[in-house]
């Protein structure tokens, strides 16, 4: 679904709380027309341009998966036969694909039902209509390649493919987003207390590959500070403060981590969604 000529209001969705963005579009930049943190039970369309809405499910509630396509390139029947565990549990299931001419293979998408009912639930007193429900590694991703023109060292050496690991620092496990050409390939879960041996016995990170992180502040500084005896890492730091710097500087500070919700308001500005 294409967003364009239109300024979705991004909400992502907190334990206890939502945020809710909304961009414009001034030549080159981006500016904020409108940031908040809102309560669950007081979630108001105040200051907001009236339009879409598009948000994200959680980690936990999505499953992504490519599934091999036949001679009849069928998906629904092999895509429910391999549930993962966490959504077998569940009553009801949500999903869709894609495929291209000429794979041999289609990206699908499982979410809970009842977790994407549950979302809806929280969003109607926007009394705006919900344009895109994604899975939030999609606006991870979508964000990340956004911001990475701005944070490149400048003896970045761009080879073909590009890969890289996107590290979302959280308690108790962190979340792996591998991508290939900024293209997301899959997702894999670390115990936050291994992080560091895993990443340093790992064989994922060839000379050609990129550690990017983000979340946790403490995490991250610890982060910092330990791969900075790491050469053979090359590691970034994600930050969304340089693709606001046009913006003051109360915004941009408070944006600074918000990669999931940066991701859900560009969804708007682009031709093309993954």
């Amino acid at each position: 679904m294409s967003l364009l000529r239109q300024q979705p209001v991004a909400v992502q969705i907190n334990r206890e709380s939502c945020l809710v963005l909304q961009l414009s579009r001034q030549g080159q930049h981006f500016v904020v027309e409108h940031f908040s943190q809102q309560h669950h039970s007081s979630l108001s369309q105040q200051g907001l341009k009236k339009d879409g809405i598009v948000s994200a499910l959680e980690y936990s509630a999505t499953h992504y998966q490519k599934v091999p396509l036949g001679a009849d390139r069928q998906v629904e029947e092999q895509l429910l036969q391999k549930l993962p565990p966490q959504l077998k549990t569940h009553a009801g299931i949500s999903y869709d694909y894609l495929t291209h001419d000429g794979d041999t293979e289609a990206e699908a998408v499982i979410g809970q039902r009842s977790a994407l009912e549950n979302l809806l639930t929280l969003l109607a007193p926007l009394d705006m209509p919900v344009q895109v429900v994604e899975p939030v590694y999609q606006s991870v991703v979508r964000a990340t390649n956004a911001v990475l023109p701005y944070l490149w060292p400048s003896d970045t050496i761009f080879n073909d493919p590009m890969t890289w690991v996107i590290v979302e620092l959280r308690q108790p496990q962190s979340i792996l987003l591998y991508c290939r050409n900024g293209v997301f390939q899959r997702l894999e879960y670390v115990n936050s207390s291994n992080l560091i041996p895993f990443l340093l016995s790992s064989q994922f990170l060839t000379e050609d590959s990129w550690l990017m992180s983000f979340g946790d502040k403490a995490m991250q500084s610890s982060l910092v500070r330990q791969l900075a005896e790491q050469p053979q890492l090359r590691h970034l730091v994600l930050s969304t403060a340089p693709f606001f710097s046009n913006n003051v500087a109360p915004i941009a500070a408070a944006l600074d981590n918000e990669m999931a919700l940066l991701g859900l308001a560009l969804r708007g500005f682009s031709q093309w969604h993954r």
